[in-house]
């Protein structure tokens, strides 16, 4: 497993943004949750972190067990640019660029200003995660802390 970097810039795909609103200790292995673990843990710490937001593999993925050479292979082979479309949606909403440098705290703002928990179907499409409301309630959640 590939661990997060302690210092310097973290990758986070535009996805991985909504994604992590909603994470409960759950996901598609333990190394994956561990690391996705690590991750939340480390932003929710440090609200000033800077992010790179890419439209490709993140530091998330580097845990993955769908994680192949070519990208993500979670539903076949055209995953990845499925998870490339739907990252490119997430940046575009959250008025980012694949490539900029963000605090985790103005990308949290901006998840907060731009995006509602029932905007998710739109987003995120058929993701297993959907169905169980973690996301939704997470980015519900992040919006009433926003608009206090």
């Amino acid at each position: 497993m590939k661990a997060i970097p302690v210092q310097g810039t973290l990758r986070l795909r535009g996805h991985t943004l909504l994604c992590l609103q909603g994470f409960r200790g759950k996901g598609y292995s333990p190394g994956f949750v561990e690391n996705l673990a690590a991750i939340h843990r480390e932003l929710t710490a440090n609200p000033d972190r800077s992010v790179e937001v890419v439209d490709g593999p993140d530091a998330v993925c580097g845990a993955c067990p769908h994680q192949a050479i070519s990208g993500c292979t979670l539903s076949g082979e055209a995953s990845e640019e499925a998870m490339q479309a739907q990252d490119r949606h997430v940046l575009a909403l959250l008025g980012l660029q694949a490539g900029m440098s963000v605090q985790w705290c103005t990308i949290l703002e901006r998840i907060g200003q731009s995006v509602r928990g029932d905007d998710l179907p739109g987003i995120c499409g058929q993701c297993r995660w959907l169905p169980l409301g973690y996301c939704k309630e997470g980015i519900e959640r992040l919006r009433q802390g926003s608009s206090q």
